[in-house]
C-alpha cells in the first residue's frame, strides 16, 4: 500500500484506487471485485457458503468490515492533517468523559492534557474501539465467522484487524490486544494462512 499518487496511478491506472490485482494481464481494483475473481478462478475452498442465507450474511459482514475500516481510516488521516493551534491543549473536560477508558490515554501529554490534534485522534479511536467490541461480541467463542473454516467475511475482517494491528495508527494495536477473542482469532487466521501458503511469505511494505 502506498500514499504516493504515482504508485497508485501505476498500479491502478483506471481508478487510482487500491487494492488492485493483476491476474493474467487483467487489472482488477476494489477488494470485493478481487475476491469475486478469486472465488471464480479458484472455487475450492469457496469464499462464500453454498447456503444462500449464510452467503448473504458472510458478504454483508465483509462489506461492513471494509466500509467501517475505510470510514475510520479516512477520518484518522483527515484529523491528522495540520490545523492552526493543533499543539495547544484542547478544552476537553466534557468530551474526555465520553471517551472509553484507556483510549485517550494513548495520546496523553505531560500532565494528562491532550492537544487538539490528539483529542481528534482519540475520538476516531473511540469509534474504532466500539466497532472492535461489536466484532468481539459477535465472534464470541467461535473460531471463525459463520462457518468452521474461514470465509470471505473472515478475509475482510482479518485484513482490517491486521492493518490496524501493524499499521501506523497509534493505539489501534492496544485496542485489539485488549480483546482476547480478537487476538486469538488473528492467531487462528495467521495459522491457516501459513498452513495453506504455496509460496514464501511476501515482504509487504509497512503502511
Amino acid at each position: 500500500m502506498s500514499d504516493d499518487p504515482a504508485d497508485r496511478k501505476r498500479w491502478s491506472p483506471a481508478t487510482g484506487l487500491l487494492p488492485v490485482l493483476e491476474l493474467d494481464g487483467i487489472w482488477i481494483d476494489d477488494s470485493s471485485a478481487i475476491l469475486d475473481m478469486l472465488d471464480e478462478c479458484f472455487p475450492e475452498p469457496r469464499l462464500l457458503a453454498t447456503d444462500p442465507k449464510t452467503a448473504r450474511d458472510q458478504a454483508r459482514l465483509a462489506e461492513w468490515s471494509d466500509s467501517s475500516f475505510l470510514f475510520y481510516w479516512n477520518r484518522w488521516r483527515e484529523v491528522r492533517y495540520p490545523r492552526p493551534g493543533d499543539e495547544k491543549p484542547a478544552d476537553n473536560s466534557g468530551l474526555l468523559g465520553k471517551l472509553r477508558d484507556g483510549v485517550a490515554a494513548v495520546f496523553s501529554s505531560q500532565g494528562g492534557a491532550l492537544s487538539r490534534r490528539e483529542l481528534r485522534e482519540a475520538e476516531v479511536l473511540n469509534g474504532i474501539a466500539a466497532r472492535l467490541s461489536d466484532l468481539s461480541s459477535f465472534l464470541g467463542a467461535r473460531d471463525f465467522f459463520y462457518a468452521d473454516a474461514p470465509s470471505r467475511a473472515d478475509i475482510s475482517v482479518f485484513g482490517m484487524l491486521r492493518t490496524l494491528h501493524d499499521g501506523p495508527m497509534p493505539g489501534a494495536r492496544e485496542l485489539i490486544e485488549a480483546r482476547p477473542e480478537l487476538s486469538a482469532y488473528m492467531s487462528r487466521m495467521e495459522a491457516r494462512i501459513e498452513k495453506n501458503a504455496t509460496h514464501p511469505p511476501l515482504e509487504l511494505p509497512r503502511l
